[in-house]
């Protein structure tokens, strides 16, 4: 047991850490964004049957077939997955190759 006037441990210096935990894991990175694209394609196709967000609507359904406003939501929340892992990927891959040591 520590008595109070003892300084507790100080947490572990950052550069204890190993290299490979600085970089980023370009698979998770793109479910991640695939799962935030996804979700927000969703929004903005619910939010459009309400009069709302109808700009955000047009322009994904230039972007991705099929998304329209009444069916199509489900369509563009699968165009927007992919899109979103496709460029989450790339850009982790990006990450790592062009970091610092």
């Amino acid at each position: 047991m520590q008595s109070q006037n003892q300084p507790r441990d100080p947490a572990p210096a950052m550069d204890s850490m190993d290299e490979d935990s600085e970089r980023l894991d370009p698979i998770a990175f793109g479910f991640a964004l695939g799962t935030t694209m996804a979700a927000s394609i969703g929004l903005i196709g619910i939010v459009s049957r309400f009069g709302m967000a109808e700009r955000w609507r047009v322009l994904f359904a230039d972007m991705y077939p099929g998304f329209e406003r009444d069916e199509g939501a489900l369509a563009g929340i699968v165009w927007g997955a992919a899109d979103g892992f496709v460029f989450g990927v790339v850009v982790g891959w990006l990450y790592n190759v062009f970091r610092r040591d």
